[in-house]
């Protein structure tokens, strides 16, 4: 059978148990991987369904085995910096630095900022309600300010490690994180501007929405009542200013940390496989401190500590108050684990019935070469297409990642560093943003907006967000092409 045929099954699969019968992702994945490895060939094992059963679950542990650290760690750091106020105090000094003039450029910052070790969910949570402060100040501009803080939150959760899915990317495809992160954020801050500009479009467009969630509507039309306080909740930032909260240097440390630390040790691995960092003897302890403390894991781990200990210290907690923020963290993303370790477990199973081979096949010219844009794009629709097919951005980086990743991509072939096509497969995974996407759903249950509407500004937004990413991505790769 065509890998391309068994693809669209596993495909049809996930989209069919998601839409029409309402499973869980986690069980529509793990359900169309089964689908997959039972249309793969099979060496030796032709007849064999236990095995058939059993690599799926094999590849399933394997995937969660790399990335339960990463994710555990990073909604552990989330919950710290939330409950801390070190969330709070990173958009106030951003707001005071961009001024009010310029609150959607604060707005896209702080998403594109908090979102690095916060998930999206939690960054929207957090920088909503001043969104509706700014709303109640000047009636206008809501859908600019929302869509700021969404593309934001997205950029960074789709292309920037140590953020799980960038990092799983980076890992499956033997990218160096160090290479990785440069890329990225060159990426990403090349992307925002045009982003500002999609949604200040998308704005004048629907410069007035409809708010039919009364809840939400009441707390934008807040109006002061005779003392001069408002109903409806009371302004959220004047209650942010009067929380007891960390210095700056303190909230934005568990963020810079892991950045730091495995920049530092891939910057250090160059520089002694290149031979221009020779360590003696007696310094080889640190060379070993330098690479353990740069592991992405160990470094999310110190990161997590320390967010920790900020949040005990500024908001007096006992050991027993950080246990419990601890453990609902924890619960929090133990179905994110599950769902992207199904992904995984998809992702193994395609690459087991041979896509990665028909995608190379395809891609090989008469000259027997990979066309390097032609790959970029390639990697861009199918993370597109696996996003819009099951809503996750994370679980659609890993599964492209895993068909890639058996292309054994060069530079010298490419004409271009691979890190740029693990870039194009974030960049492909935040667009198409629709019902099936917990993101599109945060975004119309808190703005208060018609699912219509969301259609009209999220989803479009993203189309176009990802459309002039992947823009960006092909310039970047033929001005600077990193080999």
């Amino acid at each position: 059978m065509d890998p391309f045929f068994i693809l669209l099954i596993g495909l049809v699969t996930v989209i069919g148990l998601i839409m029409i019968f309402r499973q869980p992702p986690f069980l529509a994945l793990l359900a169309a991987a089964l689908v997959v490895s039972f249309l793969a060939p099979v060496s030796g094992h032709d007849g064999d369904w236990a095995f058939r059963v059993s690599r799926v679950g094999n590849a399933l542990g394997e995937m969660a085995g790399k990335i339960t650290i990463l994710i555990a760690m990073g909604a552990i750091i989330g919950q710290a910096m939330t409950r801390s106020g070190a969330a709070d105090r990173i958009v106030q000094v951003i707001m005071r630095w961009f001024g009010e003039k310029r609150v959607p450029e604060a707005f896209l910052s702080s998403g594109l900022i908090l979102s690095i070790p916060v998930f999206y969910d939690a960054t929207f949570y957090l920088l909503l309600p001043l969104v509706r402060a700014v709303y109640r100040m000047t009636r206008k501009h809501y859908v600019l300010c929302l869509l700021a803080i969404g593309f934001g939150a997205t950029l960074s959760h789709t292309l920037v490690p140590p953020t799980p899915g960038p990092l799983m990317v980076a890992r499956e495809m033997g990218i160096p994180i160090g290479m990785m992160m440069l890329l990225s954020l060159m990426v990403a801050v090349g992307t925002m501007p045009f982003a500002l500009l999609i949604a200040r479009f998308l704005d004048r467009t629907m410069p007035d929405p409809e708010i039919h969630d009364e809840n939400v509507r009441q707390l934008l039309m807040a109006a002061e009542d005779g003392d001069g306080k408002e109903n409806g909740g009371g302004d959220e930032m004047e209650i942010r200013e009067r929380k007891k909260l960390p210095s700056f240097a303190a909230s934005i440390f568990p963020i810079i940390l892991p950045v730091v630390l495995i920049a530092g040790a891939s910057i250090t691995k160059t520089m002694t496989e290149s031979g221009f960092l020779e360590w003696s003897d007696s310094a080889l302890i640190w060379q070993n401190v330098i690479y353990f403390a740069g592991d992405a894991q160990v470094a999310l781990m110190l990161s997590a500590f320390s967010a920790l200990f900020i949040m005990q210290f500024t908001q007096k907690m006992s050991f027993a108050d950080v246990e419990k923020e601890t453990s609902v963290a924890l619960l929090s993303s133990g179905t994110i684990i599950l769902i992207t370790s199904a992904g995984g477990a998809f992702g193994a199973m395609l690459r087991e019935c041979g896509v990665g081979a028909r995608i190379q096949e395809m891609m090989t010219g008469g000259n027997g070469t990979l066309s390097g844009l032609g790959v970029l794009l390639l990697a861009f629709a199918t993370a597109s297409m696996i996003k819009t097919a099951q809503g996750s951005s994370t679980t659609a980086m890993i599964t492209t990642a895993g068909i890639f990743s058996t292309l054994g991509l060069q530079a010298s072939v490419l004409g271009f560093h691979p890190g740029y096509v693990a870039v194009a497969i974030g960049v492909g995974s935040c667009v198409t943003g629709w019902m099936n996407d917990s993101g599109f759903c945060i975004f119309a249950s808190m703005s208060g907006m018609r699912e219509t509407d969301v259609l009209r500004t999220w989803t479009v937004g993203l189309a176009l967000v990802g459309l002039v990413g992947i823009g960006v991505t092909l310039l970047l790769s033929q001005l600077l092409p990193m080999i």
